[in-house]
C-alpha cells in the first residue's frame, strides 16, 4: 500500500478562532516591499480596531520577524482567543506574500509578561526565547506551520487610514 502525504489539518480550535474572528472583523493590508501592515476593522460598525500590525521579511533568516503585534481586540466585547486567531492568520498570509517556505522561522522581541500570557500558549509556532534583553524584555523564535487557512479572505488595502 503506498503512503501518502497530506498537508495537517488545522486544529478545531484554531479553525473555529479564525471564523469568530472574521465573521465579526476584516483584514487587510498594504506591502511596502519586505513590510506588510495589517488593519484590522469591525466589520458591523465600519470602526478601525487596530493598525501597525506589521510583519517584515527577514531575508537573512528567510523568516519572519513580528515588528509590532497588539491587535487590541481585548477593547471588543468577547475578545478571548481572537488575538491568536489574528495573529496566526497574518502570519500565515505573510508568509505567502514573501513565499517562503513550511517551518521557516517567525521571531520577535516582547516583555516576558507577554511571552508567559500568550506566546508560549500557541502550540502551533512552538516559540522559544532566544535571549533575555534589558528591562523584562525577550527575543523569542519559533516556526511557522503550514496549515490549510484560506487567506484570501485578507485583502488589500484599497485608502489609507490615517
Amino acid at each position: 500500500m503506498p503512503v501518502s502525504f497530506s498537508e495537517p489539518a488545522m486544529p478545531l480550535f484554531l479553525e473555529t478562532q479564525v471564523k469568530r474572528l472574521m465573521s465579526r472583523f476584516s483584514l487587510s493590508y498594504i506591502r511596502d516591499d519586505t513590510c506588510v501592515e495589517y488593519f484590522l476593522q469591525d466589520t458591523r460598525n465600519q470602526n478601525l480596531v487596530s493598525v501597525n500590525l506589521i510583519l517584515s521579511h527577514d531575508r537573512f533568516a528567510g523568516g519572519l520577524y513580528v515588528s509590532k503585534f497588539y491587535p487590541q481586540l481585548f477593547l471588543t466585547p468577547d475578545h478571548r482567543f481572537l488575538s491568536a486567531a489574528c495573529f496566526y492568520l497574518m502570519i500565515h498570509h505573510s508568509v505567502g506574500v514573501f513565499g517562503l517556505a513550511d517551518h521557516c522561522r517567525v521571531s520577535l522581541e516582547t516583555d516576558i509578561a507577554v511571552f508567559d500570557e500568550f506566546y508560549s500558549r500557541l502550540p502551533e509556532f512552538h516559540f522559544k526565547i532566544a535571549y533575555h534583553r534589558p528591562c523584562r524584555r525577550v527575543c523569542l523564535y519559533g516556526s511557522y506551520q503550514l496549515l490549510p487557512i484560506d487567506a484570501t479572505i485578507i485583502h488589500k488595502n484599497r485608502k489609507m487610514f490615517l
